[in-house]
C-alpha cells in the first residue's frame, strides 16, 4: 500500500517558507517593525485535500481518502533597529487520513530564523515606496522520519534563503507587495540502501529541490484593520515527477501556486492586541495536494524594554 500515498500536504510548503501566507508582521512582508518592538503571534491552521497532482495530472487515492494537516505555530518578531528586524517561527505539525492503514505522524518541525533589513524608503506626494531585503535559515528541531509522504510532517533538509521585497503604499490605505526568493536545500539522509527516481541511486543520501518562491499581495491597511488578496507561487528548480501508482520522494520537483484572503484586525480595547486570519486554495500544482488550507491566531505587539529605557535616559 505504501507505493499508492502520494504527496505531502501544502500547508507545510504554504506556512513555512515556500508561500508566505501568514499575516502577522512577517520577515515576508512590506511592513516595518520599530526599535524595541516586540511582535508575539500564535497561529493555528489546517489544510484538507482529496485530489493530488502525480507529475501533472490530477487524480485521487481511495486507499487515504481526505487527508488533513493541523499545524500550532508560535511566531516571535524583534525590532533591533527601526531598520533590523529579527523573526523565529516553529511548528507543531498533525498528518492524518480519514481511509487506510498507514501511520498518522506528528511531532515539531523546523526552526526558521529570518533577518529583514529595509534598504530604501521613498516619499512621493501621496505614496510611499519601501524596499526590504531578508536572509535566514531553517534547522529541524527533531528527528522526524522525511521520507514517509505525505504524512512526513517535513523534509529534514537545513536550508538557507535570501528574500527581496518591494512595498507601494498610498496615503489613503491601499497598498501593494511583491517578494521573492531563492531557498537552498541541504540532501537528507533516507531509510534505504537503495531507490528509483529518475534513475537508480544506490546511496541513503538523497537531494532535495531548491525552491524559488514569491507572492503578489494587494490589500488596505490602517488602524484598525489589514486586509489582502494573495497570489502566491513557488517552483522546485530541479526533482524528479512522481511515477504512475508510486509513492512520492522528497526529491519531487514540488511546485505550486494558490490564492489567499488574509485579514489582521486590531482590538481597541487593548493596544497591540489583534486577530487574524486567512483562507488559501490552491489553483495549479505539480507532484502537490490540491489543498484548501486555512487559518486563525491572534498578534501582540509591544515594548518590553521601553519604560527602563525611559527611566535610563532620565538618571
Amino acid at each position: 500500500m505504501i507505493r499508492r500515498i502520494f504527496n505531502r500536504t501544502a500547508a507545510l510548503l504554504c506556512l513555512l517558507g515556500a508561500g508566505q501566507t501568514t499575516i502577522a508582521q512577517t520577515a515576508f512582508d512590506g511592513f516595518t517593525m520599530s526599535k524595541g518592538e516586540l511582535c508575539l503571534v500564535a497561529t493555528y491552521g489546517e489544510s484538507k485535500w482529496t485530489e493530488y497532482w502525480e507529475g501533472k495530472r490530477l487524480r485521487e487515492n481511495l486507499n487515504i481518502g481526505e487527508f488533513k494537516s493541523t499545524n500550532f505555530m508560535p511566531m516571535l518578531g524583534y525590532g533591533i533597529t527601526d531598520r533590523i528586524s529579527v523573526f523565529a517561527t516553529a511548528a507543531y505539525i498533525s498528518n492524518s487520513s480519514d481511509k487506510g492503514t498507514m501511520q498518522h505522524l506528528k511531532g515539531w518541525q523546523d526552526l526558521n530564523m529570518e533577518t529583514k533589513i529595509q534598504l530604501s524608503k521613498t516619499a512621493f506626494k501621496n505614496s510611499k515606496l519601501s524596499t526590504f531585503a531578508t536572509v535566514g535559515f531553517s534547522v529541524p528541531l527533531t528527528s522526524y522520519i522525511p521520507d514517509f509522504l505525505p504524512y512526513s510532517i517535513g523534509l529534514g533538509s537545513k536550508t538557507a534563503q535570501a528574500r527581496l521585497i518591494g512595498h507601494w503604499k498610498h496615503n489613503n490605505g491601499i497598498f501593494t507587495t511583491l517578494q521573492t526568493g531563492y531557498i537552498t536545500r541541504s540532501k537528507i539522509e533516507v531509510d534505504r540502501e537503495t531507490y528509483y527516481t529518475d534513475q537508480q541511486y544506490y546511496s541513503k543520501e538523497m537531494a532535495i529541490p531548491d525552491v524559488w518562491d514569491g507572492s503578489i499581495r494587494a490589500g488596505f491597511d490602517n488602524k484598525n484593520i489589514r486586509a489582502g488578496i494573495q497570489y502566491n507561487w513557488s517552483f522546485c528548480t530541479s526533482g524528479s515527477d512522481m511515477r504512475r501508482n508510486d509513492m512520492p520522494y522528497p526529491s519531487n520537483r514540488m511546485n505550486r501556486e494558490s490564492i489567499s484572503l488574509t485579514a489582521l484586525v486590531w482590538m481597541p480595547w487593548v493596544k497591540g492586541l489583534a486577530i487574524q486570519g486567512m483562507a488559501d486554495q490552491t489553483i495549479a500544482g505539480r507532484n502537490m495536494g490540491k489543498a484548501f488550507s486555512w487559518m486563525g491566531g491572534i498578534q501582540y505587539v509591544f515594548k518590553p524594554f521601553q519604560k527602563k529605557t525611559n527611566e535610563a535616559s532620565k538618571n
